[in-house]
């Protein structure tokens, strides 16, 4: 058939039209893009290592911080993600279970310790881990279902014996490692069980005392490539980037220390 202006429209152009419009309308993988779920404690040293990434790749890097609890429960309901990057390898463990992993490299070590508020006068006098057990001290802690230093601040309490005495003077608890470390920047608390690098960026502010090496052992951060992944090979390519040893040194400017052996 013949349109206006002589231009001749047959089955075939009809065909091409409509497959262009449901190209158009269907949704679409970006080539390159991934995306990348890390622990909220990760955030500084992992946002100056994606833009190295993409800066060197072009590919694009969406990254998503939250508490690894939560992370690790949304990649489980969405059943989507391209790598995961917890503060504790338990969260990889899970996934590993589940059949849900391709591979795990490691980064770096996340180590707890007590940070003190140098912005209370009551808080002066927490020298010792076993302060914190004081009648009257005002600490807050990490919820364990939701963030990777929330179960291990209770590991190190049940190990210390001194569970019930601290927990009871926990004034608020924290979704994210962050949240608490901005508790104490502030003096809202007196001290909170932290990562040693949250502590280290705010050391203006915050206090560090260690903690007895016998009741903790430093959590593994792990970056896994999960199964659901869209873009396997740029996934694997970040992966190994941010197990590197250049990775490993700017995870070092904020604080973080490397892995034993």
């Amino acid at each position: 058939m013949k349109a206006s202006r002589g231009i001749l429209i047959g089955p075939a152009a009809i065909l091409a039209a409509l497959l262009a419009g449901l190209l158009l309308s269907a949704p679409t993988v970006r080539a390159g893009e991934v995306t990348l779920l890390a622990g909220a404690g990760l955030r500084q040293p992992t946002d100056v290592l994606v833009a190295r990434f993409e800066e060197r790749t072009g590919h694009r890097v969406r990254t998503s911080y939250d508490g690894s609890g939560r992370l690790l429960a949304r990649i489980r309901a969405s059943g989507e993600g391209d790598l995961f990057m917890p503060g504790a390898f338990f969260y990889i463990e899970h996934l590993q279970s589940d059949g849900r992993v391709r591979s795990v490299r490691p980064v770096a070590a996340h180590t707890p310790v007590v940070g003190v508020s140098r912005e209370r006068d009551e808080a002066e006098d927490i020298q010792t881990f076993e302060d914190l057990a004081r009648p009257g001290v005002r600490i807050a802690l990490g919820d364990p279902e939701a963030m990777a230093f929330g179960r291990t601040a209770r590991e190190i309490l049940r190990r210390a014996g001194l569970e019930e005495e601290v927990l009871r003077n926990v004034a608020v608890h924290g979704g994210t490692v962050k949240q608490l470390a901005l508790y104490v920047a502030r003096g809202d608390v007196d001290a909170s069980i932290i990562g040693r690098a949250d502590a280290f960026q705010l050391r203006d502010r915050i206090r560090i005392v260690p903690i007895p090496p016998a009741w903790f052992q430093s959590e593994t951060i792990a970056v896994a490539v999960l199964d659901s992944t869209r873009q396997p090979d740029v996934a694997k390519r970040l992966s190994a980037f941010l197990a590197s040893n250049e990775a490993l040194a700017v995870f070092r400017e904020f604080g973080f220390l490397p892995l034993e052996g």
